[in-house]
């Protein structure tokens, strides 16, 4: 029996206030311990948001990998256009993306976005890989253009899920690119 589809249209209720998109939260797990998580905007909100955070074995626990994509529309004609919302700055959410979001669902519990950006229509989904530390973020054009190109800026960080996000980085990171394989790590 398929699992039904639970759709939350935004904006919510008829508002067009951004606080709504980073105060409602989801969260995708791996089997393992490690999971997916945060608000419907993008926007981080809590140290333990992120699209990666892998439960490794102990002494390790859980470590954030990947805090977040930067997501970047560029259209026709050159213009850009930043979807999805950024991490808070100050006591403020900075949800300027979200003005984009037409939809926010679940499909089978895994978080499905659809964005609008002048007709060209775009949906962006997560999941995890069952018992690996692995997460899949994938984009597709759904209508409104032949093509566009989108701008992808991945924010890692490599700290433990517990530590505060004012901690210092470890050191540089090594970013490799292999066919259509690309790895981030420390050296």
């Amino acid at each position: 029996m398929q699992q039904p589809i639970r759709r939350i249209s935004w904006p919510p209720g008829g508002t067009t206030d951004s606080e709504a998109l980073v105060t409602r939260e989801w969260l995708v797990a791996n089997g393992l311990g490690g999971y997916a998580s945060g608000t419907v905007a993008g926007v981080i909100t809590r140290r333990y948001h992120g699209l990666l955070i892998s439960a490794l074995p102990a002494p390790l626990g859980r470590i954030v990998m990947l805090s977040t994509i930067a997501e970047q529309l560029k259209l026709a004609g050159g213009r850009e256009v930043e979807i999805g919302g950024r991490e808070r700055s100050g006591d403020a959410p900075d949800a300027h993306g979200t003005g984009y979001l037409t939809e926010f669902r679940l499909e089978a519990g895994l978080p499905v976005w659809r964005y609008d950006v002048e007709g060209v229509v775009i949906e962006k989904r997560i999941f995890l890989l069952h018992m690996q530390n692995t997460v899949h973020v994938t984009y597709e054009l759904i209508s409104g253009a032949d093509r566009v190109e989108l701008a992808l800026r991945p924010s890692v960080n490599f700290r433990a899920q517990e530590l505060p996000v004012s901690d210092p980085l470890g050191g540089n990171y090594e970013f490799r690119a292999v066919r259509d394989l690309y790895e981030i790590c420390l050296p």
